[in-house]
C-alpha cells in the first residue's frame, strides 16, 4: 500500500463508526476478529470442508472452540452448514457469498502476519 492509500484508509476509519460502541460495527468485529475465525474462514476459502478436515488443517484448535466458532459463523451468515441425510451423518461447511467477501481482507492480514512474525515481540 502506498502512502496516499494509507492516508485515505486512515481518514476513512477515523470517520467510520467503528469506534462508536453503540453502533453495529464493533459488534461485527466481534464476529470476525479472532484467530480461530480468521483461520476457519481462510481454510474454507479453499473450498467446502468437513469438520474433521478443518480440525486437521487448523492445528491447535480444540474441538469445542472449532464447533463454537463454526456455529457463530453460521448464525451470523458467514458459513453455510449442510447436513447430508446419510448414516453416519455427513456435514459440510462452506463460505456463504457474504463469507466470501471476507477472504481478501483476511488474506491480507494473514500475509502481513507471515511477513512480520519475526519482527514482533512475543512473551
Amino acid at each position: 500500500m502506498n502512502t496516499q492509500t494509507n492516508q485515505q484508509a486512515r481518514a476513512y476509519l477515523a470517520d467510520a463508526k467503528v469506534f462508536d460502541t453503540t453502533c453495529a460495527a464493533p459488534q461485527v468485529l466481534e464476529h470476525i476478529a479472532s484467530k480461530w475465525v480468521i483461520l476457519i474462514i481462510y481454510a474454507l476459502s479453499q473450498g467446502t470442508k468437513r469438520y474433521s478436515q478443518l480440525q486437521q488443517q487448523i492445528k491447535g484448535v480444540s474441538p469445542k472452540m472449532l464447533i463454537q466458532n463454526l456455529r457463530k459463523l453460521e448464525a451470523c451468515g458467514l458459513v453455510q452448514r449442510v447436513v447430508h441425510p446419510v448414516v453416519p451423518p455427513q456435514v459440510d461447511y462452506s463460505l456463504t457469498p457474504l463469507g466470501e467477501t471476507l477472504v481478501d481482507p483476511l488474506a491480507a492480514i494473514c500475509e502481513w502476519a507471515i511477513n512480520h512474525v519475526h519482527e514482533l515481540n512475543s512473551d
